[in-house]
Protein backbone atom coordinates (compact mmCIF):
# COMPACT_ATOMS: atom_id res chain seq x y z
CA UNK A 1 0.00 0.00 0.00
CA UNK A 2 1.80 3.48 -1.07
CA UNK A 3 2.02 5.84 1.91
CA UNK A 4 0.71 9.42 2.15
CA UNK A 5 4.06 10.55 0.47
CA UNK A 6 3.79 8.44 -2.94
CA UNK A 7 0.20 9.89 -3.16
CA UNK A 8 1.45 13.39 -2.62
CA UNK A 9 4.06 13.12 -4.84
CA UNK A 10 1.82 11.68 -7.65
CA UNK A 11 -0.82 14.64 -7.05
CA UNK A 12 1.85 17.03 -7.90
CA UNK A 13 2.84 15.70 -10.44
CA UNK A 14 -0.14 15.34 -11.98
CA UNK A 15 -1.19 19.00 -11.29
CA UNK A 16 2.30 20.40 -13.14
CA UNK A 17 1.01 18.18 -16.04
CA UNK A 18 -1.64 19.89 -16.43
CA UNK A 19 -0.54 23.45 -15.81
CA UNK A 20 1.94 22.16 -18.62
CA UNK A 21 -0.47 20.74 -21.02
CA UNK A 22 -2.67 24.39 -20.18
CA UNK A 23 0.45 26.76 -20.84
CA UNK A 24 1.29 24.64 -24.23
CA UNK A 25 -2.38 24.85 -25.47
CA UNK A 26 -2.34 29.08 -25.05
CA UNK A 27 1.25 29.33 -26.78
CA UNK A 28 0.10 26.63 -29.57
CA UNK A 29 -2.94 29.38 -29.67
CA UNK A 30 -0.93 32.66 -29.41
CA UNK A 31 1.32 30.92 -32.46
CA UNK A 32 -2.16 30.15 -34.88
CA UNK A 33 -3.26 33.64 -34.29
CA UNK A 34 0.13 35.15 -34.71
CA UNK A 35 0.45 32.83 -38.23
CA UNK A 36 -2.89 33.98 -39.34
CA UNK A 37 -1.73 37.53 -39.19
CA UNK A 38 1.88 37.14 -40.33
CA UNK A 39 0.79 34.52 -43.60
CA UNK A 40 -0.97 37.52 -45.16
CA UNK A 41 1.88 39.93 -44.59
CA UNK A 42 4.69 38.12 -45.93
CA UNK A 43 2.12 37.17 -48.77
CA UNK A 44 2.06 41.50 -49.38
CA UNK A 45 6.03 41.38 -49.22
CA UNK A 46 6.66 38.87 -51.39
CA UNK A 47 4.55 40.37 -53.95
CA UNK A 48 6.11 43.82 -53.41
CA UNK A 49 9.56 42.14 -53.42
CA UNK A 50 8.63 40.11 -57.15
CA UNK A 51 7.21 43.49 -58.66
CA UNK A 52 10.05 46.32 -57.30
CA UNK A 53 12.63 43.02 -58.91
CA UNK A 54 10.53 43.01 -62.43
CA UNK A 55 10.69 47.27 -62.36
CA UNK A 56 14.42 46.79 -61.69
CA UNK A 57 14.68 43.92 -64.57
CA UNK A 58 12.60 46.41 -66.95
CA UNK A 59 14.66 49.44 -66.39
CA UNK A 60 18.16 47.74 -66.89
CA UNK A 61 16.82 46.38 -70.35
CA UNK A 62 16.61 49.98 -71.10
Amino acid sequence: MPDIQQILQWIVIAIVLVVAIILLNVILNVVGYLLRIAIPVLLILLLLAIILRFVDYVRERR
